[in-house]
């Protein structure tokens, strides 16, 4: 009787014991998605890590003659014609061009600056492509950004390009194009199905309409929210990423819109250093945003519209919600960042 006194003596002091140490350690073992929204609700600065390591924050000034330019391409959301544009300014650029076989750098061992139409076009590029994974290994074991030879690196995965060609020693920037999620869909429903050109084109889709399309075909849903979290298409993504992707662009991006397709071109261009007054960089931009054949040429071909509170339109927002309120976020931010671009002005001016 003793002996299982003194055992159950025992079992009540080892559940005190572990009790005390559970009391203790409690926060740590809750996990780190409720660390996070703790700190997200005290206005804690999290930001991903990606980003706060290898980014330069916006209330740092430019140095467009040291600092390398990350633009995150968005597809349909107006990237190919920022990429025209600086082509045409003759500005550096790492993306695919940069391993066209047409040219002849795909495999070499160093980096290089090459114009492939000299006397014709000003778009000079650099022999990598940083618009995919293995590209942007290549890069990094090539030097990229400590080579001083980009102007801009284009690619649709940020946070793996950020995290491997930025580092402590080389900080980026950041520039993105947002489009309403909804409208980006329908563009690329009716452009996909029409560019043979492209590995995703997909023919198929000629036999169906928008709407089916919208509720029982698309996969490529919140695609912001998940490019930013690192997360596959098929992956969730979660009230938390939305709001790390909200806290991570706002310290961290130069965001544009592509409804406001010159204004953000403006302000891309400041952070850039490129001068508007230059006659040549004139006649791009006239070119590619205003009333001209490049201009037509590189709009989006009109599509049949989809009206707000539409089925279709519902039938996307159900299934895109987070990237709809990064976007209004991003609209919102937008009109905050003009003060901060215009102090760039001013200290260039100084």
């Amino acid at each position: 009787m003793a002996q299982k006194r003194t055992r159950v003596i025992a079992v009540l002091i080892a559940f005190g014991v572990l009790h005390a140490v559970l009391d203790v350690f409690q926060p740590y073992f809750r996990g780190s998605t409720h660390r996070l929204r703790r700190s997200l609700s005290d206005g804690g600065p999290v930001v991903y890590p990606w980003a706060r390591n290898n980014l330069r924050p916006l209330d740092v000034a430019p140095e467009p003659d040291k600092d390398a330019v990350l633009v995150w391409h968005i597809p349909k959301s107006g990237g190919h014609t920022v990429k025209s544009i600086y082509e045409c300014m003759g500005q550096t650029l790492a993306n695919r061009a940069g391993v066209d076989p047409r040219y002849g750098h795909q495999l070499d061992e160093e980096i290089i600056a090459f114009q492939p139409y000299p006397g014709v076009s000003r778009a000079t590029f650099v022999n990598v492509d940083t618009t995919n994974r293995p590209g942007i290994d290549r890069a990094k074991q090539m030097g990229l950004v400590p080579s001083g030879l980009v102007d801009i690196i284009v690619t649709s995965e940020p946070k793996y390009a950020i995290e491997n060609l930025f580092d402590g020693t080389h900080k980026g920037r950041v520039l993105a194009l947002f489009r309403h999620p909804v409208d980006r869909l329908v563009s690329k429903f009716f452009y996909l199905r029409e560019a043979t050109w492209e590995k995703q084109y997909r023919p198929q889709w000629k036999r169906m309409g928008v709407l089916e399309f919208a509720k029982q075909r698309n996969t490529d849903n919140n695609y912001m929210v998940k490019k930013l979290a690192a997360l596959r298409v098929n992956d969730a993504a979660t009230e938390e990423d939305l709001r790390i992707a909200m806290r991570t662009i706002k310290k961290r991006f130069i965001v544009g819109l592509v409804d406001h397709m010159a204004e953000s071109v403006h302000r891309f261009n400041i952070v850039l250093g490129i001068d508007e007054s230059q006659k040549e960089n004139r006649k791009c931009m006239e070119h590619f945003l205003h009333d001209s054949v490049g201009a037509r040429k590189h709009k989006s071909k009109s599509n049949p519209k989809v009206e707000p509170g539409s089925a279709t339109w519902n039938a996307f927002a159900k299934r895109n919600s987070l990237d709809i309120r990064l976007y209004e976020f991003v609209v919102e931010l937008f009109s905050q960042q003009k003060e901060i671009i215009e102090s760039y002005e001013t200290s260039y001016a100084g």
